[in-house]
């Protein structure tokens, strides 16, 4: 079965922590892999070659790979280059996550034209991070097997957006015939539940299962010992 039909319905988790967290270590995000699998999840998203490579030792799943490139004062861009493609392939990425953004292409040039080399050259589909409806049209067209809600809300253009997932966007692009995955700010089964009703092909969830971090300091913040700090 191919990967994209294997997450067809299902839930892939991310599983990833930047630089600076207690989870930054191959071995950590194995585990968090492993939480994932047995958890019954559909698939995993991974960030970078070493990452992926450590996951694909593990499990079986369908791995998706991306890269984060750090910007100064601004948030990373995702897998902006064809080397960076190539190189989560020879990991053993089985799908390729990148973006497909207004706001990278002045510094990563033609990304459409991207995801069609990386489909052609590397024989591996491409899920096209976007954050409007005309990003997630531009990537189908040029041969996105997959295109995913996860930059809304981050980019300059959409960060008024608020802090509920875009499902709108979901229900507008699945509904021209988009294979649409439902990822950025989806928290609850609810969620999950309202994106699958509005087309999503498949759904992505990461700090909300994987950032134990993340997890704690918005729990914390409704105690009152935390709201006094």
């Amino acid at each position: 079965m191919d990967v994209v039909t294997a997450i067809e319905g299902g839930l892939v988790v991310s599983c990833q922590a930047p630089e600076g967290h207690p989870l930054r270590d191959p071995r950590a995000i194995v585990l968090l892999a492993r939480c994932a699998e047995l958890g019954g999840a559909a698939g995993l998203r991974v960030n970078g070659p070493e990452d992926v490579r450590a996951v694909k030792a593990v499990t079986g799943l369908p791995l998706i790979g991306l890269a984060k490139v750090p910007r100064p004062h601004a948030r990373p861009l995702i897998t902006p280059s064809f080397a960076l493609c190539e190189e989560l392939v020879r990991a053993g990425a089985d799908l390729v996550a990148l973006e497909v953004t207004a706001e990278a292409e002045p510094s990563a040039g033609d990304l459409p034209g991207l995801v069609e080399r990386v489909r052609r050259e590397l024989g591996v589909p491409v899920m096209a991070d976007v954050s409007t409806a005309e990003e997630g049209v531009r990537a189908w067209e040029r041969g996105a097997a997959l295109v995913s809600t996860t930059l809304s809300g981050y980019t300059p253009y959409t960060l008024a957006s608020g802090p509920e997932p875009d499902l709108a966007l979901v229900g507008e692009l699945a509904a021209l015939g988009i294979r649409m995955v439902a990822e950025g700010r989806l928290r609850t089964p609810e969620h999950v539940a309202e994106a699958f009703a509005r087309g999503a092909w498949s759904v992505v969830i990461g700090g909300a299962i994987t950032d134990p971090l993340a997890i704690t300091r918005h729990l914390t913040a409704a105690t009152p010992a935390g709201s006094r700090r």
